[in-house]
C-alpha cells in the first residue's frame, strides 16, 4: 500500500513532466498526386481454398480490357524539425469490360468462351508511416522511412452469356510494413527533384512490392512559412500477394509501368 502511494504520484508527475514536453508540429504537408499507367497483371480468385474452383493466374487484365489506369494518392504529414509523421492512401481502382476469347473459372464460376464480362478491382494501399530528415548539406537531404501498410482488397465481376452473374465479389484486408526512403535535391529556391523507394518487408501473404518515383518540384507561390508547389514525375510499381491456403490461393500480381505522375503540394 505504501509503495502504490509513492509509485502512483511519481508516474503522475512523470506523465504530466512529458505532457509539457509536447510540441504541436512545425509544419504540415498536403499532397494530392494523380497517376496515369500502362497495367498488367493477373487476378487468380478461388472460392475457400480449393483446388479447381480458379483458372491459374486468370483472368489476366488484358483479356479484361484493362489496360491503362489512372488513379489517386494524398499524403499528409506533420513534421517537428526533423521528424515526420504522415498518412498516404494510394486508391488504386479501376474496371474493365469484354468478351472472353477463352473459357474462364474464377471465384469457382465457369465462364465460357464469347460470354460478357465486366469487372471492378481496389488495391487501395493506406500507409501510415515516420521519417527523419539527415541534412547531408545545404542542397542534399536523405530521408529514411518505416511504414504500417494495410491493403484494402476487392474483386468484383458480373457475366452474362452461357451463366449469368451479377456482382460476385471476393475482398479482404492485408497489413504488412514497407521500408525504405526520399533522397531530395535542391538545386534552386525553387526547384528540387526527389527520388522516394519503398518495398514491403515480405511477411505471409504479402511476397513483394517496389513503389519508386522521380519528382521534380517547382515552387508556385511562397509566402512565410506558406507554399505551393506543382509536382510532376515518373514512376513503377510492381505488387505481388499470395496466401497460405493449400491447395489454391488468392494470388494477385500488378505491375504498373511507367506511372506517370502530376500534383499539387501545400506547405505551412
Amino acid at each position: 500500500m505504501k509503495k502504490s502511494l509513492i509509485v502512483l504520484p511519481m508516474l503522475a508527475l512523470s506523465v504530466s513532466a512529458f505532457a509539457t514536453e509536447l510540441t504541436l508540429p512545425k509544419s504540415y504537408t498536403v499532397r494530392y498526386t494523380h497517376n496515369f499507367g500502362k497495367i498488367d497483371g493477373f487476378v487468380q480468385i478461388p472460392k475457400g481454398g480449393q483446388f479447381n474452383t480458379t483458372s491459374e493466374r486468370r483472368p489476366i487484365f488484358d483479356e479484361l480490357n484493362i489496360k491503362n489506369i489512372n488513379y489517386p494518392e494524398i499524403f499528409i504529414g506533420v513534421n517537428w524539425d526533423n521528424l515526420g509523421i504522415y498518412y498516404d492512401i494510394k486508391y488504386d481502382s479501376f474496371k474493365g469490360s469484354a468478351t472472353l476469347n477463352k473459357d474462364l473459372k474464377t471465384h469457382n464460376i465457369q465462364l465460357r468462351k464469347g460470354d460478357k464480362i465486366s469487372s471492378k478491382h481496389l488495391y487501395a494501399f493506406h500507409n501510415l508511416g515516420v521519417s527523419y530528415d539527415f541534412k547531408l548539406n545545404s542542397k542534399f537531404t536523405f530521408t529514411p522511412k518505416v511504414e504500417f501498410s494495410i491493403l484494402q482488397f476487392s474483386y468484383k465481376f458480373s457475366a452474362t452469356g452461357s451463366t449469368i452473374v451479377n456482382n460476385n465479389e471476393r475482398k479482404f484486408r492485408a497489413g504488412g510494413m514497407r521500408v525504405g526512403g526520399e533522397a531530395k535535391y535542391q538545386f534552386t529556391n525553387d526547384f528540387s527533384l526527389k527520388f522516394n523507394i519503398m518495398t514491403h518487408i515480405p511477411h505471409d501473404s504479402i511476397r513483394s512490392s517496389l513503389d519508386t518515383s522521380l519528382m521534380g518540384s517547382y515552387n508556385l507561390f511562397r509566402s512565410g512559412k506558406t507554399e505551393l508547389n506543382i509536382l510532376a514525375g515518373i514512376g513503377y510499381n510492381r505488387f505481388k500477394y499470395r496466401d497460405t491456403q493449400r491447395d489454391m490461393q488468392n494470388f494477385m500480381y500488378v505491375k504498373v509501368k511507367p506511372v506517370y505522375k502530376v500534383g499539387l503540394e501545400l506547405k505551412f
